[in-house]
Formats: structure tokens, C-alpha cells, sequence
């Protein structure tokens, strides 16, 4: 009986010895002699490459952790992000033997051990070292030392607006041994692209992909990561988008506006100073780059040359409206009125003498008489009605043309 609850006993005991952690023991002491004995006994000095063979080159293993993308400035091409570098590299002066110092991990500030002059080669305003003076690496009894910088990190990124708002940027983020040359330093990772397990992500550009490329073939290593944005466009297609299309659809109703309402001309700049108000707004928001022109700019402007157009049509049109209605229609005009259908018919009858006829065939034949001198007239007025109708059906198929196609590129 006690054998068996001796035996069961030990088994719970076993159990939870093997799920517990084991803690590495010990003392400060022990931590204050390694320390000495690395950096005072040893002599050691971090201006030294940390490699007993000087000829042989260092490897640096980095990786990058994403954690947010927080702003891509179109205006200023810059792209600012968060985000924290692992690098570990072997540190031959800073290894100890186990069985006199029996200590697993040692932490010291950053300060005190060789580190690589890593930095960010594309930086948008600073150039300075990674890190900062309250920052600590982490020593390994073999000499592994990792290193762990956080940074938000400002770089530049060339952007190409040609499809704004459905538009995909590429941007990079460019990191440099600066003074160490590739035979002293080499780059490698321990990871295969930007890690994003701890990525948060954008209210306006999502990450579509990621990649990495490490270059050793020059004088200094680098590598390269590159993030593929996509800008999410439901915020500009709301606010910018629409508006324009649906401020183009007024450019037409210029022409259903009759002449004589007097408000066709304020009509026709309102809704003008209207297109040029929102390619202010875009061109505003836009990096001021003459190798990329957005097509929405371009359609904005063919509404307002269209715009203008109107007014200058206007103008002739109104001037034709308030000739003198005993001035001639000219001839071209008037075969552009029979065309259009756009006449109103309007009957002259001529002045007849009242003589009773003699007999009914001469009735008749004045009656007739009569009928041939009721004469169709096209007036000043049908030249305006057909200018109306003709420029807007060719602006209804301008404006279908030019949006389908515009948006089409634009979208896909």
C-alpha cells in the first residue's frame, strides 16, 4: 500500500519537474566576475572586429519585424514605419567556458560590445546608427551576441500616381554596413522575407506582398526590403471620384438651360471653377512629379477645356439669339437646323384683299393661293435651340467616352 503512494508520488513529482522550466542558477557574484573577467581581464575592445582571424569576414544574420506602417507621404515621397531589426553575429572575444562560469546569458548595455555600423541607407532625413544608449545585447556562453533595435524608420519611396486612387506603390527600405567592407562584414537572414506576425495594420494601404534580396557582391553588403502597397480607394472614390463624375453630368445640363433664361453663362463658369476647385484639392495631395501625370487629372482636365468650350458656345449662341428677327438666317445655319429638326414652324400668312369671288372655282383657287403663302420661317430662335441640342448629345458622348474609359484604366 505505502509502496504504491510512494510511486505514485514520485510520478507527480517527475511530471511536473519535466513542464517546469529550468532556471539557470546563478548568483550576481557570478555575473560580476564574467563581466570583469570579459571586459577587464580580457581586455576586451569594441573597436576590434571580434574576429581572431581578421582575414575571415564576420556574418551577420538580420531579419526585420514589421509592426506598423504609419504614414506614406505622397507629397514628400516618404514612407515612415515601425519596426524593430534582429541581428546576431559571433563575437570570438566575448566566450566563456561553462564550467567556471557557470551563467547561460549574459545582458550588457549595448555600449560596451563590438556592434556592426548598420544602418538605414535610404533614411529620409537622419543619418545615425541604430539603437540607442538604453538598449542591451544579449551575450551567449559561445559568444553569439543578438542585438534588438526598435526604430521608426523614415525612408524614401519614389511614388508613381498615374492610377490614384486604385494605385500600388513599391517602396524600399535600404539598410548598409556603412565602413565595413564585405570582406570584413557579410549579410545574411535568418528569415526569408518581412516577418508581419506582429504587423498592425493601415486605414489606407494595405500590403499586398513582401520580399527580401541581399546584395554581397559589392564593396559593402546590403539588404534590401520591399513592401507592395495598395492603397484602399473607398475614402478618394466617396469623396473625389463620384463628386467629379457626378459634376461632369452638370457640364451637361448647360445646353438644356434655354437662352432666354438668363443664367446659362454664370451657369456654365460655376460649374467650370467647379472642376478646376477639384483638380486644386488633387494636385494638392499629389507629389509635384513631372514623370507621372494621374489620369483622374487628365480627365479633370478635359471637363474643364469641355467646361470652357461650353462658354465660348455660349457666347456665340446668345449673340445668335438677339439678332434682329428681320435679319436673314445664313445658310448654314439653317440647313444645321433643318438637321437637328429643331425649327418651330412658324406660318406667315400674307395679307389678302377682302373681294368676294365671283364664282366658286375662284374661291378655291385663292384659298389655295393663300395656303402657298404661308411660308415656314427659321428664326433666330431655332438656330439657338439647335445648338443646344447638337453640342449636348456631343457632350453626352464625350462625357460617357471619356469616363468609361478613364475609369477602366484606372481601376484595373
Amino acid at each position: 500500500m505505502w509502496n504504491h503512494r510512494l510511486n505514485v508520488l514520485l510520478g507527480a513529482i517527475f511530471i511536473v519537474y519535466s513542464f517546469v522550466p529550468s532556471s539557470d542558477g546563478y548568483t550576481s557574484d557570478q555575473v560580476k566576475n564574467l563581466t570583469k573577467y570579459l571586459f577587464e581581464t580580457n581586455a576586451y575592445d569594441k573597436t576590434l572586429r571580434p574576429a581572431t582571424n581578421q582575414i575571415s569576414p564576420t556574418d551577420l544574420k538580420v531579419s526585420f519585424y514589421l509592426i506598423g506602417l504609419n504614414k506614406l507621404d505622397e507629397l514628400e515621397e516618404k514612407l515612415t514605419t515601425t519596426a524593430f531589426l534582429t541581428l546576431e553575429w559571433k563575437d570570438e572575444f566575448l566566450a566563456w567556458d561553462l564550467s567556471m562560469f557557470p551563467v547561460q546569458k549574459l545582458t550588457v548595455p549595448q555600449g560596451k560590445v563590438w556592434k556592426p555600423d548598420f544602418v538605414l541607407k535610404n533614411g529620409f532625413t537622419e543619418f545615425k546608427e541604430l539603437g540607442a544608449s538604453f538598449y542591451n545585447v544579449i551575450l551567449s556562453a559561445d559568444g553569439t551576441v543578438f542585438w534588438k533595435p526598435y526604430q521608426v524608420f523614415e525612408s524614401q519611396c519614389s511614388i508613381d500616381v498615374t492610377y490614384f486612387p486604385f494605385d500600388t506603390q513599391t517602396c524600399e527600405i535600404q539598410f548598409t554596413l556603412w565602413s565595413h567592407f564585405r570582406v570584413q562584414v557579410m549579410l545574411s537572414s535568418s528569415s526569408s522575407s518581412v516577418e508581419m506576425l506582429r504587423y498592425k495594420g493601415n486605414s489606407i494601404w494595405d500590403i499586398i506582398s513582401t520580399s527580401q534580396s541581399i546584395d554581397n557582391s559589392g564593396g559593402n553588403s546590403e539588404i534590401t526590403y520591399t513592401l507592395t502597397l495598395k492603397r484602399k480607394p473607398t475614402f478618394y472614390v466617396s469623396n473625389t471620384v463620384i463628386p467629379i463624375l457626378f459634376l461632369g453630368v452638370l457640364n451637361l445640363l448647360v445646353f438644356v438651360i434655354p437662352a432666354d433664361a438668363g443664367e446659362k453663362m454664370s451657369y456654365a463658369i460655376t460649374v467650370a471653377l467647379g472642376f478646376i476647385v477639384f483638380l486644386t484639392i488633387i494636385s494638392s495631395e499629389l507629389p509635384a512629379n513631372s514623370d507621372s501625370t494621374p489620369y483622374l487629372s487628365t480627365y479633370l482636365q478635359i471637363q474643364i477645356f469641355l467646361g470652357g468650350l461650353a462658354l465660348v458656345i455660349s457666347s456665340i449662341q446668345l449673340r445668335l439669339r438677339h439678332k434682329p428677327e428681320d435679319q436673314p438666317v445664313y445658310a448654314f445655319l439653317q440647313v444645321l437646323v433643318k438637321i437637328t429638326h429643331c425649327k418651330n414652324i412658324k406660318k406667315r400668312k400674307m395679307s389678302v384683299d377682302r373681294v368676294r369671288p365671283v364664282d366658286d372655282f375662284k374661291e378655291k383657287s385663292l384659298e389655295k393661293d393663300e395656303e402657298n403663302r404661308e411660308i415656314d420661317i427659321i428664326s433666330w430662335n431655332d438656330v439657338s435651340s439647335a445648338i443646344d441640342f447638337l453640342m449636348f448629345w456631343f457632350y453626352v458622348i464625350i462625357y460617357c467616352i471619356s469616363s468609361v474609359v478613364i475609369l477602366t484604366i484606372i481601376a484595373n
